[in-house]
């Protein structure tokens, strides 16, 4: 056990917690993901290391995350693929939090979403989703290995 806490924390659970909020007066869908950061870096250690938030970042840090984040969270909104824009990220902690956004939406009638991150890596790995309109209950949904896409209906 000695050397799990010199290497890194371990874990009990995988989870992300992907918040989904549509925002009328801007007509957008604001995204933010909240990410284990050692889990991710795990994740793309084959591609480069990360190293997160330190002196040792890699340059290309945000450009890894976005080609991965690509690969893993697929939006359909009324049955028409729609593509996501970086915002940003922050670290607090052990926690990445990504921030993503999608523009030019109107009133939703139906949100897709298919979200596999870190599934390739932990067959434990469960990705919350949660979705946030204004004047309507929250719409929640739990990704695990195997699950196809859901779709959010309002």
């Amino acid at each position: 056990m000695l050397a799990f806490a010199l290497f890194g924390t371990v874990h009990d659970f995988f989870v992300s917690i992907l918040t989904i909020r549509h925002v009328r007066s801007t007509r957008t869908l604001d995204l933010t993901w909240r990410i284990t950061a050692h889990d991710i870096e795990h994740a793309l250690e084959n591609v480069a290391p990360l190293k997160l938030a330190s002196a040792q970042e890699h340059p290309k840090a945000d450009s890894i995350l976005v080609a991965y984040l690509n690969e893993h969270l697929h939006l359909t909104l009324d049955e028409q693929p729609v593509t996501w824009a970086w915002i940003g990220r922050e670290l607090d902690g052990e926690t990445l939090y990504c921030y993503l956004q999608v523009n030019g939406v109107d009133p939703l009638g139906t949100l897709t979403v298919k979200n596999t991150l870190l599934q390739d890596l932990f067959y434990e790995q469960q990705n919350l989703v949660h979705l946030e309109r204004e004047h309507r209950p929250v719409r929640s949904h739990t990704f695990v290995q195997g699950s196809g896409p859901y779709t959010f209906t309002w």
